[in-house]
């Protein structure tokens, strides 16, 4: 019974596959590829392009060679190819699916995990990290069932390629030794190409760490297993790796070397997404070597790239940064908002993977202030005489301003001059009280049997002008009155409403007014000179004083008091 239900199973798995081929185009293998490899095709496919008519024999040749074979992964890459140069993504995912719907009904060790594990590449390269994480969720429920390592590894190694491009570095790390411990284990090394870039994807990842030691340790592995393998575009891999550790020490020189011999190996594996980074990396090594043309020059290949291919990496970032500020220097505005509104665009698509897969991207242009200023720049170059007449009312209405605010100040000095020249004794009415006046009342209060002898001898000192001395401190004047200096103070504070050090610069400005206003030889007294004469150490702290009490600067005064009589 159980024999039987396996026959009708495979039967009903058969007629659903031949339901995909029959969907698809008829196609004749021709004659001269019959006897091709699945290698020798791929190898074709790639050497004709972009010859398009060729690309799509070869493509079609492969897949219909691997349906005749029964090889569902050759299948996939034979639709990849198709897609790829139809420029029509639709063509492989849709097949993708059905063959998904057909292995779901009866999953093996391979698949579909194997075919989520595809299309999650698929969306990867294409920078749709959300999707590509739908895809890997779908492939691990399958693994979890089957246990498959292989296909485990792989699922690893891709989770964390996509934890890496979104910054989450450490999370990164710890997926690609998870695979590691698989491929090791199972000497997977040579089994694909992503098993061997696992150690180079490691090494970036501590360069991304800033560990550098441990980036030198995995490249070298690295460059073992390349070296052996004798893979032109592995060892472009290695190279580039090299360069990124180089750039990281600051050995600038050295990185544009490793970068730049790379390019070639990338080229020929037509890795459009690697000669972005590459670009992007050289771009700003030459920047750090102060070779602007070249920077330039290879930040434009970045952007032809992205004019092409549309591939929105944060190294493309880079370049535009760098392009708004080159043109921005140059005076091209129309260049500069060009590339503010590229850089617009991958920032717009980064904020909507962002909120898709709760992921955090790190902001080197915050998009307010990118917004800001393309509007600021499209305003320039659509309203400039407009915005230079509004200028020219804000200068005009400015200018206005000041001169108003000129002439009341004016108006208020010459009102507050002329009040104080016609008071017969200027005492001042602006009595500050320190921190310790204003907790007085909460002190105990000195007595009036204390207070009134200290008070009386305060009276002399004052009338005898000893407060001109500019030695005079609290202590010595207690010692002089024959207290100490506590009662003085809080006689000071209680009786004269202010703290020693206002007392001495009031009485001492009421002095400074007095004899400029009665004595013209003043008047003719440098500020230092009669700072001097009243008891200050300097001019500057006597205009404050002067300033605080009198509301006039002592220079004004002066200068107004030499136009009136006032004796």
């Amino acid at each position: 019974m159980l024999v039987y239900k396996k026959v009708l199973l495979i039967l009903s798995l058969f007629f659903s596959l031949n339901s995909i081929i029959n969907a698809q185009d008829k196609f004749n293998i021709p004659d001269s590829l019959t006897l091709k490899s699945f290698h020798e095709l791929d190898s074709l496919f790639y050497a004709c392009k972009p010859d398009t008519l060729k690309c799509i024999v070869y493509s079609k040749a492969e897949y219909f060679k691997a349906l005749k074979e029964k090889d569902t992964m050759e299948m996939l890459n034979g639709k990849y190819k198709l897609a790829d140069i139809k420029n029509n993504d639709s063509i492989y995912l849709r097949f993708c699916d059905s063959l998904i719907e057909v292995c779901k009904k009866k999953p093996s060790k391979n698949f579909p995990a194997a075919i989520y594990l595809r299309k999650a590449r698929f969306f990867f390269q294409k920078r749709i990290n959300s999707l590509a994480l739908n895809e890997l969720v779908e492939a691990k429920k399958y693994i979890n069932i089957k246990n498959n390592d292989s296909i485990n590894a792989i699922r690893l190694f891709l989770t964390g390629l996509i934890k890496s491009s979104v910054g989450k570095k450490r999370e990164a790390l710890k997926y690609y030794k998870n695979c590691y411990t698989l491929v090791d284990k199972n000497n997977l090394f040579y089994a694909n190409d992503d098993f061997l870039s696992l150690l180079g994807n490691i090494s970036l990842i501590y360069t991304k760490l800033d560990n550098l030691d441990s980036a030198s340790y995995y490249n070298k592995k690295n460059t073992t297993i390349y070296k052996n393998l004798k893979d032109t575009t592995f060892l472009s891999f290695n190279k580039y790796i090299n360069g990124v550790i180089q750039y990281k020490k600051g050995n600038y020189k050295d990185a544009a070397t490793s970068f730049i011999s790379s390019i070639k190996g990338y080229k020929d594996d037509e890795n459009i997404y690697g000669l972005t980074k590459i670009y992007a990396y050289i771009g700003e090594t030459f920047e750090y070597l102060r070779d602007i043309q070249n920077s330039l020059k290879y930040h434009l290949k970045t952007d032809s790239i992205y004019d092409k291919h549309s591939i929105k990496h944060p190294f493309v970032k880079k370049s535009f940064i760098f392009l708004i500020n080159y043109y921005e220097n140059k005076n091209n505005t129309y260049k500069q908002l060009e590339y503010i509104n590229k850089l617009l665009e991958i920032k717009e698509f980064e904020l909507t993977e962002k909120n898709k897969i709760q992921e955090t991207f790190t902001n080197e242009f915050d998009i307010p202030n990118l917004l800001a200023e393309r509007k600021r720049i499209v305003e320039a170059l659509e309203t400039k005489s407009k915005r230079n007449q509004f200028i020219y009312v804000i200068l005009l209405l400015t200018f206005l301003g000041i001169i108003g605010y000129q002439i009341r100040k004016k108006r208020d000095y010459k009102k507050r001059f002329l009040t104080l020249i016609n008071q017969e004794n200027f005492k001042s009415n602006l009595p500050v009280i320190n921190k310790s006046t204003e907790n007085s009342k909460s002190q105990t209060l000195i007595s009036d049997e204390i207070a009134q002898p200290i008070l009386q001898r305060l009276a002399a000192f004052e009338q005898n002008e000893i407060f001109l001395d500019s030695a005079i401190n609290l202590q010595t004047l207690a010692s002089e009155l024959n207290t100490n200096a506590n009662y003085l103070s809080k006689v000071i504070n209680q009786y004269k409403n202010s703290s020693f050090s206002n007392y001495m610069n009031k009485l001492r400005i009421e002095y400074a007014v007095h004899r400029l206003k009665k004595d013209p030889l003043w008047r003719k007294y440098t500020i230092k000179a009669i700072a001097n004469e009243v008891g200050f150490k300097n001019a500057e702290s006597f205009s404050k004083a002067f300033y605080k009490y009198t509301e006039l600067r002592p220079s004004y005064f002066i200068k107004e008091l030499d136009k009136v009589d006032i004796n």
